[in-house]
């Protein structure tokens, strides 16, 4: 996965980098910019790919996607 992918699933959750961070146990936002930045640790891409792809992960981690006008 790469960075952007990563940014454009945190904003299609409507996170910020801190909540992302506190989703996925990352010490803070700026690990996860970092990570947007650059390479994406697979576990992270794993969970990511799971909250952008499945009902069922976002709501056991009581998140839900943003409405978008696109």
């Amino acid at each position: 996965m790469e960075g952007a992918e990563l940014k454009s699933i945190r904003l299609k959750l409507g996170l910020s980098a801190e909540g992302f961070a506190r989703l996925v146990g990352a010490a803070d936002g700026a690990h996860v910019r970092k990570w947007e930045r650059t390479a994406v640790p697979p576990p992270v891409a794993v969970l990511a790919k799971a909250l952008r792809d499945s009902d069922a992960v976002r709501s056991y981690f009581g998140v839900t996607l943003a409405v978008t006008s696109e």
